[in-house]
């Protein structure tokens, strides 16, 4: 029973992926899918390949700020080199929590003195990158509401993205003010006598210093826009490769409403791509096949900059680095004594 509560989000994703992919199979029309693939203009390809490097530059500074909120100074060739471990375990890995759990575990064993509030940094990375994307595509969609809510299909996912929007908005102040509620000593109090409050004492102290690095917080956001924008980039660089022009605004809010949901944590390995491209090209007047190459061959180039990642965890020094971790061996990191 142990052994299934632990995976149960694992099965459910694996579930609903499954489903993803049968409805993409029978409903693409393979040998048009095919025929678009083999005219793309390779050049473009290798320039849209390219502005995936920007991101992972940003990413990576990003979380190297984040690791010094706690006074965590780390080279940014190490930190890359674990970014690119999470991104090679966000494709391959089986864990629940993707690439996310060996960043946490190599992190915590690069700094064994902090483990609880490194390993909460890469939470705090997460969230912030989402926040990001949810900024990007709010100020890209808003002038094109009517075209995304004009068929029924988009308008729900259309929908699910601005409330979380909201949601994401409202989350981030009260994650922001919450340590000055908490602090007061009535919360203390009730703090104190929760059970396994002395266990979660570390991760509170990791929280309420990363909640109240609020500047350090809002340029992260900021800073994090440009990594999107490089993203969007890349998908504009297929349209070019399959000689597409359509309105430019309209499609740049689509890649990112489609990257937000796609990260949602319902598939595995970004397997909305080629499920909800097509139904948000077609606002666009892209027909569903070459919507479906353009999908997949976006979806292509994300899983090959992730197994990039491949050579860094072989290659990664550390003499703890076998075996590998697991969802079992990352909990207790937030409720060590």
């Amino acid at each position: 029973m142990e052994f299934l509560r632990r995976r149960l989000g694992l099965i459910f994703r694996a579930v609903i992926s499954v489903l993803a992919i049968g409805y993409v199979i029978h409903t693409y029309n393979w040998s048009k899918v095919w025929d678009n693939a083999r005219t793309m203009d390779v050049r473009w390809l290798l320039i849209g390949g390219m502005c995936f490097v920007p991101t992972l530059l940003i990413v990576s500074w990003r979380w190297r700020m984040l690791l010094g909120v706690h006074d965590v100074r780390m080279r940014f060739w190490r930190v890359f080199e674990l970014t690119m471990i999470g991104q090679f375990f966000s494709t391959v890995g089986i864990g629940a929590t993707g690439g996310d759990v060996f960043k946490i575990f190599y992190v915590a064993r690069a700094v064994p003195d902090c483990r609880t509030a490194v390993a909460f940094t890469v939470i705090v990375d997460r969230v912030v990158g989402m926040l990001a994307l949810l900024l990007f595509g709010v100020l890209l969609s808003f002038t094109k509401l009517s075209l995304l809510l004009s068929q029924s299909n988009t308008r729900i996912f259309t929908g699910t993205f601005y409330f979380i929007a909201v949601g994401g908005l409202i989350g981030a102040i009260l994650a922001s003010v919450g340590p000055y509620f908490l602090n007061n000593p009535f919360f203390r109090k009730i703090g104190r006598n929760l059970p396994m409050a002395q266990r979660g004492k570390k991760l509170y102290a990791a929280y309420d210093r990363s909640a109240r690095a609020l500047g350090t917080n809002i340029i992260a956001v900021f800073a994090s826009i440009p990594s999107h924008m490089s993203i969007t980039l890349l998908a504009y660089c297929i349209l070019q490769a399959m000689k597409l022009h359509p309105d430019f605004l309209g499609f740049c809010a689509v890649v990112a409403i489609v990257n937000l949901l796609s990260a949602l944590p319902v598939t595995i390995s970004g397997v909305g791509y080629p499920l909800l491209f097509p139904m948000f090209l077609s606002l666009l007047g892209i027909s569903g096949d070459k919507a479906g190459t353009f999908a997949l061959t976006y979806f292509a180039i994300n899983v090959l900059w992730c197994l990039v990642g491949g050579p860094f965890y072989f290659l990664y020094r550390h003499e703890t680095h076998t075996p590998a971790p697991n969802v079992g061996e990352v909990e207790p990191i937030f409720s060590e004594r």
